[in-house]
């Protein structure tokens, strides 16, 4: 017998395809609209000929089963690799592991920077001791308290301002135990486990996977409206109605949706509360552009990321891709291809301005970084305009505030992924909240919104299977 449920999806990134192979699973037949002409959201692989970027450096990892088995079953095994992490910052034109190592943040950084830096280091932990209380309000105060005012200043202040572009006093700390690793006393050596940080990585980058999540949809008779901008999501008795913005609608029983959770009460009828639309209106987002350069000599950057806090980089992360997949470059081509990576915000005057002009910032950044740009063999501009959620202080209980709002009011709405609960998530993190979404719609006691709330979710090591 044919089901009757028909649930609509907005949004074709982790979050939406992986609900919609769910439902799909389970006998459901569900309609996607996605705004952009691509699924995979952020985990896109833009391409220009035998050219592959990936605009978020995508590490597959995940402590999951349920999540592993999704993504072995999505791509044959001889499609992943195994990438080994290698992350560094640079400081004063030098190359500094990331996570840190003790050892390095003396013997690199000069004997005054660090002794002051070791004498700052151990203050903070004997605060530490004395202190009654673990939580802090600020990211600043969070990064003095782990690493010292000294080395916080050298490796994260100018980094914070520069990727979330915001004062780090005014930013939450509550990401960051999950994001960045404490300072390691003991150098890794090829014995020690912490050397092995590998990861698995599709070979043409994490839009593979997901090109290959709409494959399997397809055989279920799923195909993803592309170019399918909502720009209403009204509700009326049981039925749910979303309009495009070519003025075509869709009705349905349910909606999952991952489009910014601003944007969808923006676009909620009839219209909530108005404070809970000005507590949608103060979420705010951060962009990425990513500007993939392909320079014909060869450079050794032996690091998979590269961060740079400094003030004389524009660019806040520069990925080497050739260390992610060679794949992602044409066959035999032995360059040097690097993914530099500029943080704005949606309205911000770096995201409104023409390739030729930011192509003025990136050849600076490449001078700095010593690396000559004249030999330009090929240049890419990926524009990924709500990328990261911003956590802002206000935002856990402006979430949660917008949350219980649509519990009560609109039950069978079901907000999901990276930008549908302004949580920022890891791809496997969106990929839970789909699923257990998909499963309090079919009745299962379960709450979407408790996926990824460990206060320690450090990523390392190889992916099981």
């Amino acid at each position: 017998m044919a089901s009757t449920r028909k649930p609509l999806i907005i949004g074709a990134g982790p979050a939406g395809l992986t609900a919609a192979l769910e439902l799909a699973k389970r006998g459901v037949t569900p309609r996607i609209f996605e705004a952009s002409a691509h699924v995979g959201g952020l985990a896109r692989t833009p391409a220009e000929g035998d050219w592959r970027v990936d605009p978020g450096g995508h590490r597959f990892f995940t402590r999951s089963e349920e999540v592993s088995d999704l993504w072995r079953s999505l791509l044959p095994e001889d499609q992943w690799i195994s990438v080994r992490r290698r992350s560094a910052m640079l400081v004063d034109g030098r190359y500094v592991r990331y996570p840190l190592v003790g050892r390095d943040l003396i013997s690199q950084l000069g004997f005054r920077s660090g002794a002051r830096g070791l004498t700052n280091f151990l203050w903070s932990r004997l605060r530490s001791r004395i202190r009654s209380t673990v939580e802090f309000p600020s990211f600043r105060d969070w990064g003095t308290e782990q690493f010292g005012r000294h080395w916080y200043e050298v490796f994260f202040d100018g980094y914070v301002r520069k990727t979330w572009l915001t004062d780090p006093e005014t930013l939450a700390s509550d990401w960051a135990n999950q994001r960045i690793k404490p300072i390691s006393w003991r150098a890794p050596t090829e014995e020690d486990p912490r050397a092995e940080d590998a990861f698995r990585y599709p070979k043409y980058g994490p839009g593979q996977l997901w090109e290959a999540a709409a494959e399997a949809l397809e055989g279920f008779g799923v195909v993803p409206s592309l170019n399918s901008y909502v720009t209403s999501v009204r509700h009326v008795g049981r039925t749910w109605t979303i309009e495009r913005q070519n003025g075509e609608t869709a009705s349905g029983d349910a909606v999952f949706s991952s489009m910014p959770l601003r944007l969808l009460i923006e676009s909620l009828e009839p219209t909530p509360p108005k404070h809970i639309r000005e507590i949608a209106a103060s979420l705010k987002h951060r962009s990425v552009i990513t500007v993939a350069v392909a320079l014909k000599k060869h450079y050794d950057i032996p690091y998979n990321w590269v961060y740079t806090p400094g003030a004389e980089f524009r660019v806040g992360r520069i990925q080497n891709y050739r260390r992610w997949s060679s794949a992602l470059a044409p066959e035999g081509w032995n360059g040097t291809y690097l993914g530099l990576e500029y943080y704005t915000l949606p309205s911000d005057d770096l995201w409104v301005v023409s390739n030729e002009s930011l192509g003025d910032i990136v050849e600076q950044d490449l001078r700095t970084l010593g690396v000559d740009g004249s030999a330009l063999d090929h240049c890419m501009f990926v524009r990924s305009q709500f990328a990261y959620p911003i956590n802002d202080p206000a935002r856990e209980q402006s979430v949660a505030t917008i949350r219980d709002y649509l519990r009560r009011i609109h039950p069978s709405l079901h907000p999901m992924g990276r930008n549908g609960m302004h949580h920022y998530d890891n791809q496997d993190h969106a990929m839970l909240s789909a699923l257990r979404s998909v499963a309090q719609y079919f009745g299962a006691n379960v709450d979407p919104w408790q996926v990824n709330t460990d206060r320690d979710y450090l990523e390392s090591g190889l992916i099981k299977g």
